[in-house]
């Protein structure tokens, strides 16, 4: 039956169909993606035949597994997901690791519960002819994890227990305990599917029990580490999802030491064909390659800007300037442990950078859309990790031979939908103004600036690309990562033959908007002296005892790239110059006097408080509930911010109403738009700068 079925082009002016062998377009030359998606349900299993098209565009390709035929046309997604379904979307942070809702197909019978919701987990490892190499999408941890290096699993490991806090909160924690749950992606670890906990929450004496069974077949100078970190798990003794993160951690430090990693860098931007001027900016400089030797730690930037009369160009060339002058003047390299304050340096200096736009808006009395604003994307490395910070939706991409994966998640109108899990996020992408921004940097305090920083792990040969949404829009990358950067991992093209290639497609098969993107091509080679095995009860002494003296906040959710650190060895800087510890601090005396000196000032400070409190005329307490919305708006918690989007696409003149504008994913005019409360409380946000740019798919 395939060989009747075709599998249409992605390029919405082409949409041509294609044979199922083809790897590019035979009408345009585009790439074709190949999306194979899960069909969650086992009843499945056995209801449709392989080679059987459901829905007129799901070809089972295995049991529970489909190719969409028509990847460039929306799914059907239903008025308002099922809670149980809502577990996915409000997990949307996690997406290196938690799989998304693609969409759904409707019951064939009303009276029957026989919908099908199809998850999607980014790049799937397919063979040269584009077929699955797993006939399950991806192996489970125990197939691949004795071939696996003692990085390599010790990585493993340590994603699973940054997962087990988050899913803990949403009662799905037992999904990390199931053998056949726990996939891996290369490098990463994925889940099939969400299970729900039942009645006791599963501990971490259950994942001991899991982990003791991988100890005969792991790395073997990371046996005895293993066995003695599962024996304290099943006692007890480590009880803590912080201070089994924090050993896994030092492991981490320690067997990273067994390699050594070289970067090339290599950045570029442009106009690009419809545009007047060029408000992106980057670091380093543009059109330069940079090679930097093993120990060196690159720094490298991306910001596209908003906003008013040249107000873009301002922000932008202000953020890379005070982002590099802050971090490069920041002894990062001299921490020995804590990864967490590079996370905080990080944090730091684009609170500082914020504020330093958003005061110049104010000096120049710049109001509403006139204000300037930026995106940032930026890529910092440090030993065997890379951490990767963002605000706005520009992208960072991690790419290997095996696949690309979009690291960041657009703070745009779109994502926060997804987040708050009132929409299917390929549904949500549909609505005019989804590509609004929520936030940027300089539009207003840091107070309410909410980066996003990450921590990843680099073990093998990779690309990280970092890019304005003027390459991004489109699917561009997740359409040609493998036919224009994966070359370069195979030493058939430089890093800026790569860059220029990538910069010319932006403006061909986009064109509509100013593109920026900068390359790190890391590579990674055994080191001249390997590690030697680490000896359990050493690393424990060095590490629980810093924990013991931070305060661990469970509350709350604790997205990838948003780690909730409470307490570090050394405070942070309150001034633009920043520093970081190089080593952990002594234990430090406090006087007597000096604590009677505080109690005697805190008890004052009450004092006049309540003075103040009791001096005031006596009020009814306002309705904390927002203003009626219309669509799947979030009614309940917090106020989100106003959106803040790109520029308008006439240069010098104040923009009208928000643009709204089709989705890129599909070739039919999409619904009503998602709308969000209103502002009810505190102070009144600016008004939003409209973008000309589509909402990034």
């Amino acid at each position: 039956m395939d060989s009747v079925i075709t599998l249409q082009c992605q390029n919405l002016t082409c949409l041509s169909p294609n044979a199922l062998t083809n790897r590019f377009c035979e009408k345009c030359g585009t790439p074709l993606v190949k999306r194979y998606l899960w069909m969650m349900g086992d009843w499945v299993r056995t209801y449709y035949r392989l080679g059987e098209l459901i829905d007129n565009r799901y070809l089972v390709k295995q049991p529970q597994i489909v190719l969409d035929t028509k990847p460039a046309q929306a799914p059907q997604a239903p008025d308002e997901p099922p809670s149980w379904v809502s577990l996915y979307l409000k997990l949307l942070p996690f997406r290196l690791h938690i799989p998304q809702v693609y969409g759904y197909i409707p019951s064939p019978d009303e009276r029957l519960d026989m919908d099908i919701w199809l998850l999607e987990y980014g790049t799937i490892p397919l063979d040269e002819t584009g077929e699955l190499i797993y006939p399950q999408l991806l192996p489970t941890l125990a197939e691949v994890w004795s071939q696996a290096s003692d990085l390599r699993q010790i990585h493993w490991l340590w994603q699973m227990a940054k997962l087990w806090h988050p899913l803990q909160k949403k009662a799905v924690v037992s999904s990390l305990l199931n053998p056949s749950l726990t996939r891996v992606n290369n490098q990463l670890l994925q889940l099939l599917e969400l299970s729900k906990d039942e009645a006791t929450t599963p501990n971490l004496r259950d994942l001991g029990t899991l982990w003791t069974g991988l100890i005969p077949t792991a790395a073997a100078n990371i046996q005895d580490f293993l066995a003695s970190l599962t024996q304290e798990l099943e006692s007890g003794d480590l009880d803590r999802p912080e201070s089994l993160i924090a050993m896994l951690d030092y492991a981490l430090q320690h067997y990273g030491a067994g390699q050594e990693r070289t970067y090339e860098i290599f950045t570029c931007t442009d106009t690009g064909p419809l545009r007047e001027h060029n408000e992106d900016a980057c670091y380093p400089p543009t059109n330069q390659a940079i090679t930097l030797a093993h120990s060196q730690n690159p720094l490298v930037i991306v910001c596209d800007g908003i906003g008013g009369q040249e107000g873009g160009e301002i922000a932008a060339q202000l953020a890379i300037e005070t982002l590099s002058r802050e971090i490069n003047h920041s002894p990062t390299s001299d921490i020995e442990f804590y990864p967490d304050s590079h996370s905080l340096v990080l944090e730091q200096a684009i609170r500082v950078t914020n504020d330093l736009i958003s005061q110049r808006n104010d000096r120049e009395l710049r109001q509403d859309r006139q204000r300037m604003g930026t995106t940032l994307v930026m890529a910092f490395a440090h030993a065997q990790e890379m951490y990767a910070a963002h605000v706005g939706d520009s992208r960072i991409y991690w790419i290997t031979a095996q696949g690309c994966h979009q690291v960041t998640v657009d703070d745009d109108l779109a994502d926060r939908e997804v987040k708050l899990g009132y929409l299917l996020y390929r549904d949500a992408i549909q609505y005019p103004n989804a590509g609004a921004l929520v936030q940027a940097l300089g539009m207003g305090s840091a107070t309410n600036l909410h980066p996003t920083v990450q921590r990843l792990i680099v073990d093998q040969d990779c690309v990280f690309l970092l890019c304005s949404d003027g390459l991004s829009d489109y699917d561009r990358v997740e359409q040609y990562w493998d036919s224009e950067i994966v070359p370069l991992l195979q030493g058939e093209k430089t890093v800026t033959a790569v860059g220029e290639s990538l910069l010319q497609l932006a403006n061909q098969k986009n064109g509509h908007d100013n593109s920026t993107i900068a390359l790190v091509y890391c590579r990674v080679v055994p080191a001249a002296e390997p590690v030697t095995p680490l000896v359990y009860a050493q690393a424990k002494e060095r590490i629980i005892a810093n924990l013991n003296d931070q305060d661990f906040d469970p509350s709350g959710d604790t997205c990838p790239g948003e780690e909730v650190v409470t307490s570090i060895p050394t405070s942070t800087p309150a001034s633009s110059s920043l520093s970081s510890p190089t080593s952990p601090p002594a234990r430090t005396s406090v006087s007597p006097l000096v604590l009677a000196a505080i109690a005697v000032g805190v008890f004052g400070l009450l004092v006049a408080i309540a003075w103040q409190f009791l001096s005031r005329h006596p009020a009814s307490n306002p309705s904390i509930s927002p203003a009626p919305v219309t669509g799947p708006s979030p009614t309940t918690g917090t106020t989100p911010p106003a959106p803040v989007t790109s520029p308008s696409p006439t240069t010098g003149t104040t923009p009208p109403a928000p643009v709204t504008g089709p989705s890129p994913t599909t070739g039919t005019t999409p619904p009503a738009p998602v709308t969000g409360p209103s502002p009810t409380t505190g102070t009144t946000p600016p008004a939003p700068v409209t973008s000309p740019s589509p909402p990034n798919p």
